[in-house]
């Protein structure tokens, strides 16, 4: 008996043993299975979150704002910021044209305007240049001439807007037969208002460099150049020109100035107007040397493949290769210089700039070469907040 009951005995406990055990194998799968559970829940909301794309107006934003961003990105071993927010300037700006026209293989004339020599104060904002200047060669009213010019010169683009009318020229070369040296001597500087010539446009550009290589050191003095470095730079442009020559005006001031004249100039062997549309693609290379402190010299030059499209001639782009014509090709060129000395506060210096294009058909050649410089001296305050002390609203 006693037997008997040390084995029901020991039967319970081994049972009672065996269902807890088994009850903590079921809380342990039923533990597992709320995990697994879980952690399926888990990753199916970062598989959506993942798999989810942003907006087209976020990555506009995203990318317009890594855009503006590359503006302000510099490798500061090459090139020292802008530390002010505003500029105050003199600057005295002069421009220099001249058209060369090529009515057949042999004759030729040069006509310009005169020399436009403008002086006056100017303040800036960021891009932004207000100024007034005054004419210091041709102060009288009425003047015909009509000349508007904007380069906008920043780290990463920069761009040249152009507007022109002018119809008051002088007569600088003209010749009517080969090797006829004669003409110029008794002609030059002739007053001649039968040309006038309307255009206008827009060049633009990239510089690929621009971390190490800073445009705007040289042609704007809104940074500083501190070690030399250079930067291929490319771009586009478009410009529309009219241009109207009266023959035979030129015709009798020839015969009226010039000995054995033969009347060469009549309208009826010439074209009197050409209107045409140009189209180029620039490519070429910026350079600015740092060959003292504060002092750099910079210079650039792009060549230009253009198109020119003349009145009544097509160019659609869904018929680019039936309507392109070879010999509307020609190759016209944009140069800088510039000389400036800046040590962030004070800055002076000029700047060059030259451009030239080429209108070619089989009877008729035009060339117009323009040229702008400047001479500035200026100083520049309103320290920007990272160079401000610190608390300051407003540094001069």
């Amino acid at each position: 008996m006693r037997r008997l009951i040390i084995i029901a005995t020991w039967f319970l406990m081994s049972a009672n043993t065996f269902s807890q055990e088994r009850a903590n194998v079921v809380l342990c799968s039923k533990g597992k299975s709320l995990y697994q559970t879980e952690l399926k829940k888990d990753s199916l909301s970062l598989d959506s979150i993942s798999t989810k794309k942003p907006s087209f107006f976020k990555r506009l934003g995203k990318g317009l704002k890594g855009f503006i961003d590359e503006f302000n990105t510099y490798d500061t071993a090459y090139i020292e910021p802008q530390h002010f927010k505003f500029q105050a300037m003199l600057q005295m700006t002069g421009n220099v044209e001249q058209f060369s026209l090529y009515p057949d293989d042999i004759k030729r004339v040069k006509l310009s305007p005169d020399v436009n020599t403008r002086f006056g104060p100017y303040a800036g904002y960021s891009l932004i240049f207000l100024g007034y200047t005054l004419q210091l060669n041709n102060l009288y009213i009425g003047n015909a001439k009509k000349t508007f010019n904007l380069s906008i010169y920043t780290s990463l683009v920069g761009a040249d807007l152009f507007y022109n009318d002018n119809s008051n020229f002088k007569i600088k070369d003209l010749v009517c037969r080969v090797n006829d040296k004669q003409s110029t001597d008794f002609i030059y500087d002739t007053e001649f208002d039968g040309f006038r010539v309307k255009y206008y446009g827009l060049n633009a550009y990239y510089i690929f460099n621009h971390r190490r290589h800073s445009y705007p050191a040289t042609y704007n003095q809104s940074t500083c150049q501190k070690r030399s470095a250079g930067s291929p730079i490319a771009g586009f442009g478009y410009g529309h020109y009219d241009m109207t020559m009266d023959w035979d005006k030129l015709d009798n001031i020839a015969q009226r100035m010039l000995p054995n004249y033969d009347n060469s100039f009549r309208s009826d062997n010439f074209v009197e107007t050409v209107k045409y549309d140009r189209y180029s693609l620039y490519g070429g290379y910026s350079y600015n040397w740092v060959f003292a402190k504060n002092m750099t010299l910079g210079g650039s030059m792009s060549l230009a493949v253009s198109y020119n499209k003349g009145n009544g001639e097509r160019l659609k782009l869904n018929h680019i290769f039936r309507d392109f014509n070879i010999k509307n090709l020609s190759l016209d060129g944009t140069g800088r210089l510039g000389l400036v000395w800046n040590n962030t506060r004070f800055f002076a210096g000029m700047m060059g700039k030259i451009d030239s294009y080429t209108y070619s058909k089989s009877k008729f050649i035009m060339n117009n070469v323009f040229i702008n410089f400047n001479i500035y001296a200026g100083v520049n305050f309103g320290k920007k907040k990272p160079y401000r002390k610190k608390g300051k609203f407003f540094e001069l």
